[in-house]
């Protein structure tokens, strides 16, 4: 299975059905909009920076549309995704980096400060940004790509490299996990049967990016469910569960008593 051909399957099947409800951003994207982007970046960062198979790109932001594409567009042509924690300071981030030597590095501009820092510490062949005040080079790399979906796409999958998520360090230095696209399917696969998730369902992403949550979120959109993002707040969750008939979510116990607290 390759994962990055998940927006496919349901452009194909439905081009209008919504994929991603980004409410902090106030955005939104079907999954024909998703696939088209997916694949220009792919293309992009294969075609157009000259990433090879197994090269690392690696990514600082808060949920959003593009991480989504990031980790898509990756999974598609056999580039290997590094999420930055973006609670860490600039040493820890610059350590998982050079750990990673990721070819391209990809950051909101809301970090951009953290990234101005990284560039004095880090070699990484490519830098893109993304988001309101970027310098706009994530777009001019769509832009400048094709939609249409990379020949690659056809020998990626199974026991392919797709996703490095670091180790909290508890004793001693952060250590990169490496995912490949089966043992990701694994993990799927448990999940799909243990939240019974049909494609009626609609997910509220609570969790970040850079850690395991993609994996769930990325599950309900391989059955079509629409994914909603959210950096928690209780209230707004509620609210959010309201509008947006919210069917599933991953919420700890905390969440949940500050969620029964609210008036």
């Amino acid at each position: 299975m390759n994962h990055g051909l998940i927006p496919a399957k349901w452009a194909a099947l439905n081009p209008a059905r919504p994929a991603i409800i980004d409410i902090p951003n106030n955005r939104r994207i079907n999954f024909g909009e998703l696939d088209a982007r997916v694949c220009q970046l792919a293309n992009g960062l294969r075609q157009g920076l000259g990433l090879g198979f197994g090269d690392r790109v690696a990514v600082l932001s808060k949920n959003s549309i593009e991480y989504f594409e990031i980790y898509f567009a990756c999974a598609q042509v056999g580039l290997i995704v590094q999420p930055l924690n973006w609670r860490l300071g600039a040493s820890e981030m610059a350590r998982i980096i050079e750990d990673g030597e990721p070819a391209a590095v990809i950051t909101s501009s809301e970090y951009g400060g953290q990234r101005q820092a990284l560039r004095k510490k880090v070699d990484a062949a490519h830098w893109l940004e993304f988001g309101d005040s970027a310098d706009g080079s994530y777009e001019a790399l769509l832009a400048a790509a094709s939609a249409e979906e990379p020949p690659q796409s056809n020998s990626v999958g199974d026991d392919d490299p797709f996703l490095i998520l670091y180790t909290g360090g508890t004793t001693g230095q952060s250590k990169g996990a490496l995912h490949s696209h089966r043992s990701f399917s694994m993990g799927m696969l448990n999940q799909t049967v243990a939240e019974r998730i049909v494609p009626s369902d609609v997910y509220m992403l609570t969790g970040q990016m850079f850690h395991i949550p993609v994996g769930l979120a990325m599950n309900y959109m391989a059955h079509g469910c629409p994914i909603v993002l959210i950096n928690f707040d209780p209230k707004l969750a509620l609210e959010v569960i309201e509008e947006h008939q919210v069917t599933s979510f991953l919420g700890v116990t905390t969440m949940l008593n500050w969620m029964m607290a609210v008036e």
